[in-house]
């Protein structure tokens, strides 16, 4: 069977006499992810947000500390009380006390973040190029990539 290539601008090119290897997978995954940043940050500056801005706001209504979130989001906890403190100047974030440790304070989305989440994310479901897969493919897809996630760091 004869692999065909990919149709993307800058793709390289065929790969007729070769399954792909790890490295075209990786190019693959690269491309499709600064397209899908790409897409964020388009939509995210619609709200007058960053990309990474937005990522925080929506990692907000899952995690439960700023520590969580810096290591979710891939940065450092200054840089979460930084962003934390911007999107709390555009009410977007509302600082409480922790119920376990009266001392914290934790970042929570107020309900206007809420619909700037929401909104970012019903614009990256139309427009993401994910959107074109069936949902087999999504779910096959999520379920790759949670696998390579949890692979250790070399």
């Amino acid at each position: 069977m004869k692999a065909t290539s990919p149709t993307a601008p800058g793709a390289p090119g065929p790969t007729a006499h070769r399954a792909p290897s790890t490295r075209d997978a990786g190019e693959a995954l690269l491309r499709v992810a600064h397209r899908v940043e790409g897409l964020l940050s388009e939509l995210a500056g619609e709200h007058g947000l960053t990309a990474f801005q937005a990522r925080t706001l929506r990692a907000l209504h899952d995690v439960s500390s700023q520590g969580a979130l810096a290591r979710q989001l891939g940065c450092t906890a200054s840089r979460i009380s930084v962003v934390t403190r911007e999107l709390e100047e555009r009410g977007l974030v509302r600082k409480i006390s922790s119920i376990s440790d009266r001392r914290m304070r934790m970042a929570r989305p107020t309900p206007e973040g809420t619909r700037v989440v929401e909104a970012i994310g019903a614009g990256l479901t139309a427009r993401s190029p994910l959107s074109a897969l069936p949902e087999d493919r999504i779910t096959a897809l999520y379920h790759l990539m949670a696998e390579v996630e949890a692979v250790p760091e070399a």
